[in-house]
């Protein structure tokens, strides 16, 4: 249709010619070129609308790409299983978040390459391992599915030790969430397994039941650490030189589930927990192995399982005993956990020499409290510290792999040295060995010999007499009991002390003594003939300490800071003069010993004494046992200031057990930390002193020196040979710390050591000279040192000849406050120079260094130590700040 057709035959009414007219209208003005004239006033502001709903706000998150490596290092994440699905290869998602609970992205950066900015971290790996419920008398175990290696573009899977999975893939989700999918398909894994060509020695591996079962209780851990980035790249295989500082704090996150239900693990469900972390880090601060990340018992046991016996060397022989090729004990793994840990804490107590599980020498390794303490570890009794679910297994289910690895001079599998002979699996071990008796008779914690020479029993009246052999004071060795877990009808001993008081005029000072001994928890009426308890030999004493003047201070005692003076008293001399108890067994008791007036932190202890009580009246022990109270007890006297806190022996008892008890020192009788420098003082050295001269020559046994050398001598250059022998001419040095010896507050009281504490700030000006030696240490000919201290022919004014004349220097050697602390673990040349150009002294002639310029020190001494220019609370190198990193 044309234009014009359309135009005739769809014309327009009247109202589009009013339109047309408009625009008409509306052109002509425009043309004429007016003014559209001023804007007219703002109109009023119209209501407020409806509130929106609200916005989703916004989530910080923390980057790992952004972390410096010093926030790495520093970081401390925590984590969360959310979810774990198994249809194939397992699914886990987590979260994670940090300290502030921000979502934590960005990890899962594996890459190597020289490029990458976090080419070493962080660290993402996976383990999954099934509980194989007990059954014929045997503990539940775990096996582990990671046991093949991940195939590589060279090398086929083949069999391996359990492992962990961290080549599968990871989604992050960018808000904290992942998603990890393994790269093992472990429903097959017994297939895969099975398929595998084992030759050789491999042929001999024994990985267990692979079979995935989803009724079972599964295990999933979650570890993740990790390096910073190091320096330096290697150009053929792009991998970082030089590894960066490693996250301090690494994660481990355990999920118990069963897979069948999704079901969190409950105490109602089968499971196996053994061990808290908790337990095993009182003494070795913060337990991390395989380069630190792994950090938690729990993880542990899914990796060393009865499958680590696997390997081609491992496999190659079966043994009776122990074999050094094989690794394990009575043909059983040594990487099993219960084994490995077992032999590894027997340690110098096995019968068998040669241990060497990973460069690990286990017959070099001592144990600081009896071996038989089992709930030291394991405890799932109502009042544990620690309570773990199955924690009493180790008295309710006796097995061969358990209780041969720490007795393993047994051979189950031909039954030499096991009453029961030849024994093939668990089922009857628990017909001999039930709880009670496990727990009762073969578990105590008595050290056999453990009290001997001045703690031994009978003592002789004079050389030989009653016992050949013995000279006077000291007698035949004796049973040695523990509080920890003492043997049916063995007393358990109890000393306290209600208070102490000090009256008199000048010049006869007394203490009065209010104290109690308790049997079995019950006070005790002390016979005044005979024994004080029938059928219990011997006494407890008690001892005064208090702290006089010395090296220049004031007379009348006012900046007297240790204890340098005691005095004690057998309780069994005095229980005739201080009539009958009070109400509940209290006796008090006036000690004829004159107090100086100016006399300071005056402190009474019970106890303390080598002999205490021994029990003669208990068949199992014909020849008497000696018992002992837990803590010797410590009062200070009221109206004195007690001597500041240092040293907590709770701390001491958390990995002793009980001091003084395997390894038995003093007989078990010096069993207070906090006490030890009652008598332990700055002035106890050992000289040419003690008899025979079996006590060493030139070394402190100042508290702080004995107690720092003992613990350090793992650290220390020149070993601590204070009571050496021919037999054991290291002396200490054999002795090893579990825990981390940087952390002072493993044994010592917080503001204590550091000096920002107020009391130890205040005692700090004052403290005493600690003396090396106080004999004439110029003769070792007529009067022999057993170890003798190097430092004696090395160090001080006029000591230099010694190398050419052979002479030892006369005169007191004496070492300065601070240093002297410091010096028990750092005794390198080169912390010997830095304390020396600091003004401390070490083994310092006391005509050197004193005032006097003589051998009379009572002026004091002229040096002054600079440590804690730097080393105070908030300076540069921070006494704190250095020893907790």
């Amino acid at each position: 249709m044309k234009y014009s057709e359309l135009s005739s035959q769809k014309r327009a009414g009247p109202h589009w010619l009013k339109f047309a007219a408009a625009g008409l209208l509306a052109a002509a003005i425009a043309g004429c070129g007016g003014s559209d004239g001023a804007a007219g006033p703002a109109g009023a502001t119209g209501p407020a609308g409806a509130t929106g709903p609200a916005g989703t706000p916004a989530v910080p998150t923390v980057s790992v790409a952004a972390l410096t490596p010093a926030q790495w290092a520093d970081a401390n994440f925590t984590g969360v299983v959310t979810g774990v699905t198994i249809a194939s290869p397992p699914v886990v998602s987590f979260k994670v978040t940090d300290a502030t609970g921000a979502p934590v992205i960005g990890l899962g950066s594996t890459s190597k390459s020289a490029t990458a900015k976090f080419a070493s971290y962080p660290n993402l790996a996976f383990a999954l391992a099934k509980l194989v419920p007990a059954a014929n008398g045997s503990p539940s175990k775990w096996v582990s599915y990671n046991v093949t290696t991940v195939e590589t573009s060279t090398a086929a899977i083949t069999a391996s030790k359990p492992t962990t999975d961290n080549t599968g893939t990871l989604v992050d989700n960018g808000d904290g969430s992942y998603k990890y999918t393994f790269y093992r398909d472990i429903t097959k894994a017994k297939d895969v397994v099975a398929a595998l060509t084992l030759t050789g020695a491999n042929k001999a591996a024994d990985l267990g039941d692979l079979t995935y079962d989803p009724t079972l209780t599964h295990r999933l851990v979650l570890q993740l650490s990790g390096n910073a980035p190091g320096t330096g790249t290697n150009t053929a295989d792009a991998v970082q030189v030089t590894p960066g500082v490693a996250m301090k704090n690494p994660l481990n996150v355990i999920y118990d589930f069963i897979p069948a239900s999704g079901k969190v693990v409950t105490d109602t469900d089968t499971q196996r927990e053994i061990v808290a972390i908790a337990s095993c880090n009182q003494c070795h601060s913060k337990l991390a192995f395989h380069g630190g990340g792994r950090v938690d018992t729990r993880y542990c046991v899914v990796c060393h399982s009865d499958q680590r016996k696997y390997s081609n060397a491992e496999a190659a022989t079966t043994s009776t005993g122990y074999s050094g090729s094989t690794y394990r004990i009575n043909d059983k793994a040594v990487g099993n956990f219960p084994m490995f840990v077992h032999a590894l804490h027997k340690g110098k107590e096995l019968t068998k020499t040669g241990y060497n599980y990973a460069n690990v020498l286990f017959n070099e390794i001592g144990y600081p409290q009896p071996i038989t303490n089992c709930v030291k570890c394991h405890d799932g009794s109502a009042t544990a510290k620690n309570k773990t679910a199955q924690g009493d297994n180790w008295k309710n289910v006796p097995n061969l792999v358990a209780c041969g690895s720490c007795h393993d001079n047994v051979n189950f599998a031909t039954g030499a040295n096991h009453i029961g002979g030849a024994k093939a699996d668990d089922k009857l071990c628990a017909l001999c060995h039930d709880a009670s008796s496990i727990a009762s008779v073969y578990h105590v914690t008595v050290d056999p010999t453990g009290a001997n020479g001045r703690g031994g029993y009978p003592l002789n009246t004079a050389d030989n007499v009653p016992t050949p052999g013995f000279p006077s004071g000291q007698g035949p060795s004796i049973p040695l009991a523990s509080q920890l877990n003492l043997p049916a009808g063995v007393y358990k001993i109890g000393l306290e002390i209600k208070s102490v008081t000090v009256a008199g005029a000048a010049g006869a000072k007394k203490a009065t003594v209010v104290y109690r001994v308790l049997k079995d928890g019950a006070p005790v009426t002390l016979n005044t003939t005979g024994n004080l308890i029938t059928g219990v030999d011997g006494t407890p004493d008690i001892y005064l300490a208090y702290g006089v003047p010395q090296d220049g201070q004031p007379a009348d005692g006012s900046t007297v800071v240790d204890w340098n003076a005691s005095q004690s008293v057998h309780v069994s001399d005095i229980v005739a003069t201080q009539g009958a108890p009070a109400a509940d067994g209290w006796y008090t008791v006036v000690v004829n010993k004159i107090i100086p007036d100016n006399a300071k932190m005056v402190t009474a202890g019970l106890g303390i004494n080598y002999n205490g009580f021994v029990q003669l009246n208990n068949a199992a022990y014909p020849k008497g046992i000696r018992l002992r109270e837990p803590k010797f007890a410590m009062m200070t006297a009221t109206g004195y200031t007690a001597r500041r806190a240092v040293v907590d022996g709770d701390k001491c008892n958390s990995c002793h057990g009980q001091l003084g008890v395997a390894p038995s020192f003093h007989s078990g009788a010096r069993n207070n930390g906090a006490g030890c420098v009652m008598c332990h003082t700055p002035n106890n050295s050992t000289g040419h002193t003690g008899a025979a001269n079996n006590f060493g020559g030139g070394w402190s046994v100042s508290g702080k020196n004995l107690i720092h050398s003992i613990h350090a001598s793992g650290k220390r250059e020149q070993a601590f040979t204070y009571e050496a022998t021919a037999a054991n001419p290291n002396g200490f040095q054999e002795v090893t710390y579990p825990g981390v010896l940087n952390k002072c507050e493993q044994c010592h009281v917080a503001g204590s050591y550091d000096f920002s504490a107020s009391a130890n700030a205040a005692a700090l000006p004052n403290l005493l000279w600690t003396t090396e030696a106080k004999t004439d240490m110029s003769n070792p000919t007529s009067a022999p040192s057993i170890g003798l201290s190097p430092w004696v022919t090395t160090l001080g004014a006029g000591q230099a000849n010694y190398s050419t004349t052979g002479t030892l220097p006369l005169g007191n050697l004496v070492t300065s406050p601070v240093t002297s602390s410091c010096f028990g673990c750092h005794d390198s040349k080169t912390a010997v120079a830095h304390m020396q150009l600091n003004g401390g002294t070490i083994y310092g002639l006391v005509s050197a260094v004193s005032v006097s310029k003589t051998t009379d020190r009572s002026q004091g001494f002229a040096k002054v130590e600079s440590c804690t220019v730097c080393h105070g609370t908030g300076k540069v190198a921070d006494i704190k700040v250095v020893h907790m990193n």
